[in-house]
């Protein structure tokens, strides 16, 4: 009888699973649009059209990335080419993405290019190819700049120099030459040695300048330091989130009741829990999608993914892969999925889609992503 009894569970749930599927693939296929590459950096399609229609109806508008690809920077002009936004916030630090705008801003194409090649390994992400193009396309808009993430293990000898460049207190002036000079020599040591702000160095410097008498400027930039160094050495990703949600409420009267434009990774933006599947952590998406309801205004949250690029591509995203064809991107319409999963018509057991589903309106799979180059 326990035999037959466990039979039958185990055929009701196999067919349960197969007619789930069944659902899942029918609701993909009615809410994907197909659209393509088309000259003058922009695209043609339905896929298109409905995206840009969403895009225009929407005051903050969320890209989810993977990043360092080619793809996402050309599709990210294509949007800005169609639609005016006030603001560009992005996943590097404030500072960095300050001085940077500056110097895009006040150089000449010729000292430019001479600070690029200086300074370009400081840039997190902006020290690829198309995400520089993309963020001087975006200066020369006149769009606003705002970065919002910890000052990246890469970036202190751009920041001290430039925090050198304004200092008028001798003693504080000194010791940034001290911070500069170990930095440079500690970037030929191996492993983690050859990040100056991991070490005990950094961290004593930066205590004796907060002793010190600092600009404004220089106390908030310093005193971010060690907190971004604190993130770094602790591994504390959970105070990083804290980090960017607090950059982002100090900067909300600049963005706030604007047309924004937001660009980070994917695990950011979703407007619930993050896609990360081992934490439950609500990152600033979620701040984001909150801040504009309680303003009466729309946030957009849009997850691109490449083909190939994902570790759960063949399992997670079946159900998309099986549409696409040759070099066609896709526009994927999560909403409809997840209005099925909350009246109970649709399952989905895999935690890390059913968290895409929820947290994103859009997915666009792009058929083939390929790696920036450095600048």
């Amino acid at each position: 009888m326990k035999k037959i009894t466990l039979l039958l569970l185990t055929l009701f749930i196999t067919n349960f699973n197969y007619a789930q599927n069944i659902v899942l693939d029918s609701l993909v296929q009615k809410n994907g649009f197909p659209f393509q590459i088309d000259k003058n950096i922009s695209f043609q399609g339905k896929g298109w059209d409905v995206l840009l229609n969403e895009i225009k109806q929407s005051n903050s508008v969320l890209l989810g990335e993977t990043h360092s690809t080619n793809e996402i920077p050309y599709f990210t002009n294509a949007v800005i080419n169609e639609v005016q936004f006030d603001n560009y916030l992005l996943e590097v630090d404030p500072y960095s993405v300050d001085i940077i705008e500056t110097k895009i801003k006040s150089l000449s194409t010729e000292k430019l290019n001479l600070f690029v090649k200086e300074y370009s390994t400081n840039f997190s992400f902006l020290e690829y190819e198309p995400e520089f193009t993309l963020f001087k396309n975006l200066v020369k808009r006149n769009t606003k700049t705002y970065g919002v993430e910890q000052i990246s293990i890469f970036a202190d000898q751009m920041i001290i120099s430039n925090l050198k460049e304004t200092s008028k207190n001798k003693k504080v002036i000194e010791i940034y030459d001290q911070m500069l000079h170990n930095s440079k020599q500690s970037s030929s040591k191996e492993g983690l040695e050859k990040y100056y702000m991991l070490s005990e160095d950094c961290l004593q410097k930066i205590d004796l300048l907060l002793q010190l008498k600092l600009s404004d400027k220089e106390r908030k930039q310093i005193e971010a330091l060690k907190l971004s160094r604190e993130i770094y050495t602790k591994r504390n990703h959970s105070l990083r989130i804290q980090l960017m949600k607090s950059i982002l409420l100090n900067q909300m009267p600049d963005w706030k009741n604007k047309k924004n434009l937001f660009k980070f990774g994917a695990v950011h933006v979703p407007k619930g829990e993050t896609i990360l599947t081992k934490t439950d952590i609500y990152d600033i998406g979620n701040l984001i999608s909150n801040i504009e309801e309680a303003n009466y205004r729309k946030s957009l949250h849009i997850m691109l993914v490449g083909k190939g690029e994902d570790d759960n591509d063949n399992s997670s995203f079946k159900s998309f892969l099986n549409l696409l064809k040759d070099d066609q991107w896709y526009c994927f319409d999560l909403r409809p999925l997840k209005k099925s999963i909350l009246q109970n018509k649709l399952k989905v057991d895999d935690v890390y889609l059913s968290r895409i589903i929820k947290g994103y309106d859009y997915l666009i799979y792009i058929p083939k992503v390929t790696k920036s180059k450095d600048l």
